[in-house]
């Protein structure tokens, strides 16, 4: 895995926790992705609730990334379960950006500073989550679990230069 983080050109990073129902879309959508052969220079990794901690490592090391797709769930208002989309960073909610799920962000000033510092092309992919329990309750909920190949489709869009 530190190996892929140094020299990877794209970053495809899968957050969440397995252990909480539909929070554990990012995981499943790396382990969708590693059926799958990437392109050259493109890693993806299930990075659980420790993405903080591989930003700051990001952030800190001379050679970065051309790009960081995350690929996370969230609970935004007025969205349907399993709905699919890119939010810009600038379109995070101001209440998300404490714990946007990305896993106590401050993540979020650390995205913002490899794309401002560094150049970074910086992507986050999330589905609107079913349910993220409050109790330990393994395994996606149904809209969820079918929203995995979408989020592959759309990430295999944007892993070639000049992908929008």
């Amino acid at each position: 895995m530190i190996e892929e983080l140094m020299t990877s050109r794209i970053l495809i990073l899968g957050c969440g926790n397995t252990l909480f129902g539909d929070d554990g879309f990012g995981p499943a959508v790396i382990q969708a992705l590693e059926d799958e052969e990437l392109p050259a220079g493109c890693a993806a990794l299930d990075v659980g609730t420790s993405v903080s901690e591989l930003l700051f490592d990001l952030v800190l090391q001379s050679s970065k990334p051309e790009r960081i797709v995350l690929v996370d769930a969230v609970s935004l208002p007025e969205r349907d379960p399993g709905r699919v989309e890119w939010l810009p960073l600038a379109s995070i909610p101001q209440c998300k950006k404490a714990d946007f799920s990305m896993h106590q962000f401050p993540s979020i000033d650390l995205l913002q500073e490899l794309v401002s510092q560094a150049g970074v092309d910086v992507r986050v992919l999330a589905v609107q989550a079913e349910c993220i329990p409050e109790c330990v309750r393994p395994g996606l909920s149904g809209s969820i679990q079918a929203a995995v190949p979408t989020a592959c489709r759309m990430i295999r869009s944007v892993l070639e230069p000049g992908g929008s």
